[in-house]
């Protein structure tokens, strides 16, 4: 059985969604940078603000799925051992 063909529209969606988690991974870490600024802020809320890094990188990993070669193993590139077996697992 063959894999089903991509367009090229799919192809351009899909490093246009992977440019805009990009982006949005880069809004919120400059969020994270500026809360963090402010020890009060830091002491009282580093376990949030530690989630924001998390979700930046969740966001970033799923870019570089989006941006993955069609033949290719397209979780090879996910940094983050919990979204690839999340992500792994839905393949199945």
């Amino acid at each position: 059985m063959s894999a089903p063909a991509i367009s090229v529209a799919s192809l351009e969606l899909g490093e246009a969604l992977a440019g805009e988690l990009e982006r949005a991974s880069r809004l919120l870490g400059e969020l994270a940078f500026e809360l963090g600024s402010d020890e009060t802020t830091l002491r009282r809320h580093l376990t949030g603000l530690q989630s924001i890094d998390h979700v930046t990188q969740i966001m970033l990993n799923i870019a570089t799925v989006l941006r993955a070669g069609e033949g290719t193993d397209q979780l090879a590139g996910v940094t983050l051992e919990d979204v690839a077996r999340r992500l792994r697992a839905s393949l199945n």
